[in-house]
């Protein structure tokens, strides 16, 4: 048996980030995987209309995204919260930081559904869809909107799993959701041929799933023995877990205004086959980069809870190895990409010349992956200290940065242009990312001097 506090704080940090960020890999990549699966059955299973449902998904995916912003803001400021509840064996702290996640959860969903029901069709349309791809995108996202309580209540009540240390029940539920997602697209596009609606109804109905799966966790085998007497509002605890949260938000859902610019570009110099391209790139760097965001899950805890215990110069080390290895491993799977990407690309198109500009596009587009690695880890490092304004800032440069390349670039090279502005945007973030970082763990090394004069003298 592990004990989970004591590898936490004392243990081998490179067990203990694979202890908490492996099964979190696993899980994630499944899930990526799923959302791959959901676009192979999406491109074969409409005939004629492959290509129109590819573009509508990657028309849907920043409005998906904004949807998941808002459960990560609810589910990273909630963790950072209680993990440093939990470093600090501060027990009321994390009854009142579960509780209050948990409410806000209930909150932010009823605003995504009803801003999200009642202007769907003009956000779709400010995010770039077209006449044509229009029909399919809001088939989609109706459902997903719909359902999106159950996707903020995955995130936020995960999160809780993942704060507590238990990572393998984290990767169990989201291995039984994704394959049960999997299995319901198959019937629902091919045996009942509800088309794209079809995926959107399988995804609602896992992440209800997901939810039962993680309610049974709390009450029956979480050592927390969650209690309906939580659920109340703690100024405080509501507003720990909201500067860190929004500042997630808005750094995850700065993306999202990253992805409408960039299909505008693509509307641009492009046309639906080109969007759908977009689409599919974005679907595969997901999957590389997705160790990234499991190395982070483990991380943040393990952050945390270091940092809530005081021992500042193990959070530095905790950050030193958490880098090496996203870097690591998101090399290694980009570089198992590039050498394949004809083949995974053909898997949801069968138009060999579209294949082979979405071959070219991805090589150019995606040349940056270890370095954005090394972004994740840091804007999540700075999330995991509270240090809530400089996440925010390093999350929004790559975003951001990107404007003024888009606005040169593509003038000159056309859509081609839009693929290139992706690594020089991420060469730019990570530099400024590196300064961040490096100011930071100066300032641990200060903290760790007058924490040991403060312990000599006591």
């Amino acid at each position: 048996m592990v004990d989970k506090h004591v590898l936490m704080g004392s243990g081998s940090i490179n067990k203990a980030l694979t202890w908490l960020a492996l099964p979190a890999i696993i899980g994630l990549v499944i899930q990526t995987l799923y959302g791959l699966v959901d676009s192979v059955f999406v491109g074969r299973g409409l005939g004629e209309d492959g290509v129109l449902g590819l573009a509508a998904l990657a028309v849907a995916f920043p409005v998906a995204h904004l949807l998941l912003s808002a459960a990560a803001g609810v589910g990273v400021g909630g963790s950072s919260y209680i993990s440093r509840g939990f470093g600090a064996s501060d027990s009321e702290r994390v009854k009142k930081g579960v509780g209050n996640m948990i409410i806000t959860a209930f909150v932010v969903s009823l605003i995504c559904t009803v801003i999200g029901l009642v202007f769907l069709k003009p956000i779709l349309t400010v995010f770039g869809a077209t006449e044509t791809n229009m029909p399919f995108a809001y088939d989609y996202m109706y459902w997903i909107i719909l359902g999106c309580t159950f996707q903020v209540l995955t995130v936020t009540m995960n999160a809780i799993v993942m704060a507590e240390g238990n990572s393998m029940y984290s990767m169990g539920m989201y291995t039984v959701s994704s394959v049960t997602n999997i299995i319901l697209d198959y019937i629902f596009i091919f045996e009942f041929d509800g088309g794209i609606q079809g995926a959107a109804i399988a995804t609602v109905i896992s992440q209800m799933l997901s939810v039962a799966l993680l309610t049974f966790y709390l009450y029956k085998i979480s050592s927390l023995k969650f209690s309906l007497r939580w659920l109340k509002f703690d100024k405080t605890a509501f507003w720990g877990i909201g500067k860190v949260g929004f500042s997630e938000f808005l750094r995850e859902g700065s993306l999202a205004i990253m992805f409408i610019i960039v299909i505008w570009n693509v509307n641009m110099y492009g046309d639906d086959s080109s969007v759908a391209i977009y689409g599919l790139i974005n679907r595969l760097f997901g999957f590389v980069i997705i160790p990234a965001m499991g190395v982070v899950q483990g991380m943040i805890p393990l952050t945390g809870f270091n940092y809530g215990a005081k021992k500042y110069d193990r959070v530095r080390k905790i950050l030193k190895a958490a880098a090496a290895w996203a870097i690591l491993i998101s090399f290694i799977l980009g570089a198992a990409t590039y050498i394949f990407t004809a083949e995974l690309f053909s898997l949801f198109i069968t138009d060999t010349a579209l294949i082979e500009e979405a071959v070219i596009a991805y090589w150019i587009a995606d040349l940056s992956i270890p370095i954005v690695a090394f972004q994740i880890i840091g804007s999540a490092f700075m999330q995991a200290l509270g240090q809530a304004r400089a996440s925010l800032i390093l999350a929004l440069i790559r975003q951001f940065s990107i404007i003024p390349v888009l606005a040169v670039i593509p003038y000159f090279l056309k859509l081609t242009g839009v693929w290139v502005a992706f690594p020089v945007a991420d060469a730019l973030a990570t530099a400024i990312t590196f300064w961040f970082v490096w100011r930071q763990l100066k300032s641990l090394k200060k903290e760790i001097t007058v924490y040991n004069i403060e312990e000599v003298r006591r």
